[in-house]
């Protein structure tokens, strides 16, 4: 058994740098230490079957992962999975041949747990098993000390819209006096504020393919709007569209009902509003 080396990656990869590998091959290389994959928060896709790994705590740091392939290694504990759960993208998983998938009721207690996955193992997850899953599976506590994946040390409520951030030297780019352009350093931040109010993880300080766009739009609208509010406004608007790239099905549904409830109440106060001044007026065209 042997340990990856940042050296066999780089190598492998043809990269510079650990933080330029998007895709990684180690099929079959007999490895039982990969602990340098806590160096590559990009990585994407990880192909590791046929090796001796015995515990998926090292891709909690890789939270960009979507597709994991981990089949004939020796995961023998199914509580293994609490380390994948706080991974926003991981679609798909593949664990069969590991002493872990011979237990009773596997496959639904890996989907309660991990019910974004699309493909777990050979087999396409079905929006019906995860319904089933979520009761007759097991349920994995997701382990304390899975860190940060960046350095946005913030921490928020799920149940409030107000956002507690720890140490924040950030400035604040959403003044409404702050007439110039963010730039993607400081539209990734602000966004992240955001984020952590829903419970998702950060984007990446080089996302630039998440905040060009909005960025580009903000700049468009803000030249029509050239008033503070409403660049305040768009700037807001262009974090919410990177967020909700990052949202299922059910949480676009529920913050489709938030703003309904929203647009419904601002509706109800413009209707008051217009039959009061049209009272308003009726009773001074009676007085003249």
């Amino acid at each position: 058994m042997s340990r990856l080396s940042e050296q066999q990656i780089l190598t492998r990869a043809r990269a510079s740098s650990l933080e330029n590998v998007k895709n990684l091959n180690f099929w079959g290389s007999d490895l039982n230490d990969i602990s340098v994959l806590r160096q590559m928060p990009n990585v994407e896709v990880l192909s590791l079957s046929v090796n001796s790994i015995t515990s998926l705590k090292d891709f909690a740091h890789c939270p960009r992962l979507r597709e994991l392939y981990l089949r004939r290694n020796s995961i023998g504990n199914i509580d293994e999975i609490g380390f994948l759960k706080n991974l926003p993208k991981l679609r798909v998983l593949w664990l069969s041949d590991n002493p872990c998938a011979n237990i009773e009721n596997y496959r639904m207690t890996v989907l309660r747990n991990l019910p974004k996955l699309t493909k777990l193992d050979t087999v396409v997850v079905e929006e019906a098993e995860v319904f089933e899953a979520s009761k007759q599976g097991q349920e994995i506590p997701t382990p304390e000390d899975i860190p940060f994946y960046l350095d946005f040390t913030a921490t928020a409520d799920k149940n409030t819209l107000k956002t507690d951030v720890a140490r924040d030297d950030n400035p604040q780019i959403f003044a409404e006096n702050d007439k110039s352009e963010p730039s993607h350093d400081n539209l990734v931040n602000e966004t992240n504020k955001l984020r952590a109010q829903l419970g998702l993880k950060p984007l990446l300080l080089d996302d630039h393919a998440n905040t060009t766009a909005a960025m580009t739009t903000t700049s468009a609208e803000k030249k029509a709007s050239g008033n503070s509010s409403d660049s305040r406004n768009q700037n807001i608007v262009s974090a919410v569209r990177i967020l909700v790239q990052d949202l299922d099905e059910t949480s676009l549904l529920t913050l489709r009902n938030e703003i309904d409830q929203r647009l419904q109440s601002l509706n109800k106060t413009y209707s008051e509003s217009k039959n009061s001044h049209e009272q308003l007026e009726e009773k001074e065209l009676i007085t003249d």
